[in-house]
C-alpha cells in the first residue's frame, strides 16, 4: 500500500510535468516490487527447505489417521487416498523430485556424448 506522500508524488509524477518526481515515484514502486519479490522467494525458499526436511504432510481425506471408523465404532476400513498410511508427499515435495528428475535426464555438458 503506497502512503500519501507517495500517492502524491505519483499523481503529481503522473500529472505534471516535473521529471525528477517521475524518476522519484518510478524509483519508489520498483524499490516496493523489490522489496515483495524479495520476501516472496524467501518464502518459497523457505518452504521448499521444510519439504527436504519434511516431505510428507496429513492426508486431507482421513485426516492422518489411516482409516475410516463405522458408524457404530467396532470395525474399520483404511482410507484410499493413503492406502492407509495417513501420509501425503506435500506439493513442495513434488516440486523438488521433478527437478531432481530433469536435472538427472539432461546431459552432462562436459560429458564427450556420441559422436
Amino acid at each position: 500500500m503506497l502512503s500519501r506522500a507517495a500517492t502524491a508524488t505519483l499523481t503529481t509524477a503522473t500529472h505534471g510535468s516535473d521529471p525528477t518526481a517521475t524518476l522519484t515515484a518510478t524509483i519508489h514502486t520498483a524499490g516496493q516490487v523489490a522489496t515483495v519479490l524479495l520476501i516472496v522467494t524467501g518464502a518459497v525458499a523457505f518452504y521448499l527447505l521444510t519439504c527436504l526436511i519434511w516431505p510428507f504432510g496429513k492426508c486431507r481425506r482421513c485426516k492422518g489417521v489411516g482409516k475410516f471408523k463405522s458408524p457404530f465404532g467396532k470395525a474399520f476400513r483404511h482410507c484410499g487416498k493413503c492406502e492407509g498410511s495417513g501420509l501425503r508427499v506435500r506439493l513442495g515435495r513434488h516440486v523438488i523430485n521433478h527437478m531432481r528428475a530433469v536435472r538427472g535426464a539432461g546431459q552432462n555438458s562436459t560429458s564427450k556424448g556420441d559422436k
